[in-house]
């Protein structure tokens, strides 16, 4: 009888790996060309629905909820100018006009969303998945292809928060949430990618096979996967703290703000560690952000401005050119700053600058050994207080 069963056993789990196997293999995908060179971050988007509500719950379809975060992505990475999505010719070009279920993509831990994310030589892929539970549940998932590292937001929308823009401020607070979370190994991602030189052996692309991916410090990853392992215990703790922020995000849309207008550029760099400063540039703004205060110029509202009067912020390497634009962006301060190594560190310097008088109202700065830039990260928040607590003095 325990051999019968024991056999009975063996095939339903043959079975089940067969059937997992076929169901990755019955996805076709071509692979692509490699693309131009870029220190640029690539990204690839998967968004899935699951879980169906009652009838009507949904107010779009699923192949608009795909094109809608395609979108916004972009636009949001865009803005930010670390990252570029992978193109949706590209993606054509892997995949053609199949037809992929929701659970194909998220089954195995998205294996199948990695193994296509590889072929179109994405550095990370980004999974979203909304679904029904006790209300409208969005679910975010960001997977280094180099290194196997994951970072995980999981929300759900309560009911008495349920209001119009509700959804637009719960989609904003998650990509926040789940970039801030993966910062360090963004950071490490993009100073291995712009610190490799011509002639040298390049660092792998994810499409690519045969050669090793530079791995991250094995401390770090450690340190890394034990704060996943706590955030995994916490769901309950994450969820308030969610709700939290949207209920104060809401609030805020119908406050007027008030106290200084800032806008922060992006710290000024060497070609090759441009990337490197943008990340830095991001994290000392939302640590100026939860500091509060003043308000800040937001990215989308920088990128609309320089857009129009043809600029690229990457070009703003004169102070007076800064200081002009922030007076068309109706700010009474700019921060500026600057990133560099110099020879075996590497050095933040920041300034908080008046526009109308161009007198300096603070400065800061922060170093630390070459190759050990997460300390600069985890110090961001001192930086930010230099730069705010010196004017109160």
């Amino acid at each position: 009888m325990k051999i019968n069963f024991f056999k009975t056993c063996m095939v339903v789990l043959t079975v089940a790996f067969l059937l997992n196997s076929c169901q990755l293999s019955s996805v076709r995908f071509n692979p692509i060309p490699q693309p131009p060179p870029t220190a640029k971050l690539r990204v690839y988007v998967v968004a899935i629905t699951s879980d169906m509500p009652k009838s009507g719950f949904w107010k779009v379809s699923e192949e608009e909820f795909i094109r809608n975060m395609f979108r916004k992505t972009a636009r949001v990475l865009r803005n930010r100018g670390v990252y570029e999505v992978v193109p949706v010719a590209d993606i054509r070009a892997a995949l053609g006009d199949q037809k992929i279920a929701g659970w194909e993509w998220k089954q195995n831990d998205w294996d199948l969303a990695k193994a296509v994310g590889k072929s179109l030589h994405a550095d990370y892929v980004l999974c979203v998945e909304r679904s029904y539970k006790l209300n409208l549940q969005q679910d975010m998932s960001l997977f280094n292809l180099h290194t196997g590292s994951q970072f995980n937001v999981s929300n759900y929308l309560p009911h008495r928060l349920a209001v119009p823009d509700a959804i637009d401020e719960m989609i904003r607070i998650n990509y926040q949430t789940l970039f801030r979370s993966a910062q360090s190994d963004l950071l490490r991602t993009a100073i291995n990618k712009e610190r490799v030189k011509p002639g040298e052996k390049k660092v792998i692309s994810a499409g690519e096979k045969g050669a090793a991916v530079q791995q991250p410090p094995r401390q770090t990853a450690a340190l890394v996967n034990e704060k996943q392992k706590k955030e995994v215990k916490q769901p309950e703790a994450n969820q308030l703290a969610f709700e939290k922020e949207l209920e104060k995000a809401l609030s805020d849309r119908d406050k007027k703000q008030d106290g200084s207008r800032v806008v922060v550029y992006d710290f000024e760099a060497a070609e090759q560690l441009r990337i490197v400063g943008l990340i830095l540039t991001e994290a000392l703004r939302e640590e100026l952000y939860k500091l509060g205060g003043f308000m800040l110029v937001n990215r989308e509202n920088m990128a609309q401005v320089m857009e129009e009067l043809k600029l690229q912020q990457s070009g703003l390497v004169n102070e007076k050119q800064a200081i002009k634009l922030g007076e068309w962006m109706a700010a009474s301060e700019a921060i500026t700053g600057n990133f560099a190594v110099l020879g075996s560190l590497s050095v933040i310097q920041a300034k908080r600058i008046n526009i109308k008088t161009l007198g300096t109202i603070a400065l800061g700065s922060l170093k630390c050994k070459t190759g050990s830039e997460d300390e600069l990260l985890d110090n961001m928040p001192e930086l930010a207080r230099r730069l705010v607590e010196l004017q109160q003095k």
